[in-house]
């Protein structure tokens, strides 16, 4: 079984695929549109992509391209986010020195309080991954840069902590998809179970939105996110993503997904699905 995550090894997006599973191939992509077309097109069984975190909401590139090329989600798992900022050993003494820092976009975002205060002036380079970050630290001993990343990553490549839990809030987590095309569950207890759609809106329908939502309300379906993003067809096409809580062969949602194409609102169910906590999480709740 080959599963993909968003590498190279040491990041966010591996210790997901740690925490889903005990076992299989793993296999590092440097980008999320190669990873999720990777699974599309069966060159691996799974990939595992970060969708949202608490702090800066959804990861876009996921959103989008999985809106573009609809993919199965087989498994959600939340993580707690710690990052670290990291430096080479042998600048260890002098962290506060640095010139460069590099880590993933989500990462610099997570930190941006600490970095405005502690590193105002210093070159940030966004990366793929903030293992990519912590491994352009470990490659280039020469050079007084930083990266911000997880523990795993500065273990992986041989780099020093020299400030931990540099995110803006304590409670920081990121919500992973499992994308395949059969359902692969995990040894993790399951939390909740969920389904998320896509809707699209027709243009210039009044009231076009309070219908779609209207249609969940009449089934007491309880709606955990919606989120609007553009076609990237012309202005003012939008469509929805529709994250609802079921329970386990719910005929509600179903019958909501019945009614919203009887009311002409184009909808994609794009998975019915558990959500997993990871071992790490000390708050997470279980279903018995």
């Amino acid at each position: 079984m080959k599963i993909g995550y968003l590498g190279p090894k040491g990041s966010f997006t591996y210790s997901a695929v740690k925490n889903y599973f005990n076992e299989g191939d793993w296999s590092p992509y440097q980008a999320l549109t190669n990873l999720i077309d990777a699974q599309i097109n069966d060159a691996i069984d799974y990939a595992m992509v970060p969708i949202e975190n608490s702090i800066e909401g959804s990861v876009l590139p996921t959103l989008d391209h999985v809106y573009e090329t609809l993919p199965t989600i087989q498994g959600e798992i939340v993580l707690p986010i710690k990052q670290q900022l990291m430096v080479h050993p042998k600048h260890q003494q002098m962290w506060q020195e640095v010139t460069k820092i590099c880590s993933h976009p989500q990462a610099l975002a997570q930190s941006q309080v600490f970095l405005k205060q502690q590193f105002p002036d210093v070159e940030i380079e966004q990366m793929g991954s903030t293992a990519q970050g912590a491994q352009q630290v470990a490659e280039h001993p020469e050079q007084k840069i930083a990266a911000i990343g997880p523990k795993e990553a500065a273990e992986q490549f041989g780099l020093t902590i020299v400030q931990q839990d540099i995110q803006s809030i304590r409670n920081n987590e990121t919500r992973f998809w499992l994308l395949g095309s059969s359902p692969m569950s995990s040894q993790l207890p399951v939390s909740t179970y969920k389904a998320t759609l896509f809707v699209d809106l027709p243009e210039n329908r009044p009231g076009a939105l309070y219908q779609v939502l209207a249609v969940f309300a009449e089934q007491k379906l309880n709606l955990t996110k919606i989120e609007s993003r553009p076609q990237k067809t012309s202005l003012g096409e939008y469509f929805f993503v529709i994250e609802v809580e079921i329970e386990q062969a719910d005929t509600k949602l179903n019958e909501a997904i019945k009614l919203l194409e009887q009311r002409a609102f184009p909808v994609q169910l794009i998975g019915e699905y558990p959500v997993y906590r990871s071992r790490e999480d000390k708050k997470a709740t279980y279903r018995k």
